[in-house]
């Protein structure tokens, strides 16, 4: 003989059932969930790849060999034989700024136009490589 299921009847508007409060278990991982990003809020706080210096003066860039240099011309490389461009796009990835911010020149460009530093630095590679 099959199982029968249990006997169903219809609830009316006036039955609701009533609020139940939430169980430990379910307090107890709000409360977890809470104190872990707490922590993740304190470690970034902490983290120096958060705390770059702003300046809210114009970046200036830096003359190489008598000409105005820009941010551009010194992301892509011109004025460089072939050759010398590879090694200087190289020499962009692979060196770190020493403004604070722990990326390599080219990251230091592309994304912090208040940095002083990585401009000078392309510049100066890039006179080495002329």
């Amino acid at each position: 003989m099959a199982d029968s299921p249990a006997p169903l009847r219809v609830v009316g508007p006036s039955e609701r059932r009533p609020a139940r409060r939430p169980g430990p278990a379910v307090v107890l991982v709000l409360l977890y969930g809470l104190l872990f990003a707490a922590a993740l809020w304190m470690l970034r706080a902490r983290s120096p790849l958060f705390h770059r210096t702003q300046t809210n003066t114009a970046p200036s860039v830096p003359p190489g060999k008598g000409e105005s240099v820009t941010r551009s011309s010194l992301l892509s490389g011109e004025g460089l034989s072939p050759a010398a461009r590879d090694e200087y796009f190289r020499g962009l990835s692979t060196q770190c700024c020493t403004c604070g911010c722990e990326a390599n020149l080219r990251d230091c460009l592309l994304t912090d136009q208040a940095c002083l530093k990585s401009p000078e630095m392309a510049g100066a590679l890039m006179d080495q490589l002329r």
